[in-house]
């Protein structure tokens, strides 16, 4: 009878530790939206330029973080979703247009 007794204590114990660790968990946030009309994202007037000579990059203000990247340029590896990289090829036309 005392062996079922300790059982019966282990096994309350550890529900008990079980549903407190539980309570530790860190809660998760739903996603942050951006302001609106920040979801598109190359726009697309900026994904058209595709295929286009780099030059026409010096006409357009570019309001928005961006970035160009040439063959062989050092790119840093972080992530900002609003930012348009244009990825020039090795003739000088744009290759892509992505955000990343």
């Amino acid at each position: 009878m005392e062996r079922g007794r300790a059982r019966i204590g282990l096994i309350v114990t550890l529900g008990v530790a079980a549903f407190g660790l539980a309570a530790c968990q860190p809660r998760v946030s739903p996603p942050r939206s951006g302001p609106p009309g920040a979801g598109t994202c190359p726009p697309p007037g900026l994904a058209a330029l595709q295929g286009r000579p780099e030059t026409v990059l010096a006409a357009l203000d570019l309001a928005r973080p961006h970035r160009i990247i040439h063959p062989g340029d050092a790119v840093t590896m972080d992530y900002a979703p609003g930012r348009v990289n244009f990825e020039i090829d090795e003739n000088g036309t744009i290759d892509a247009v992505r955000c990343y």
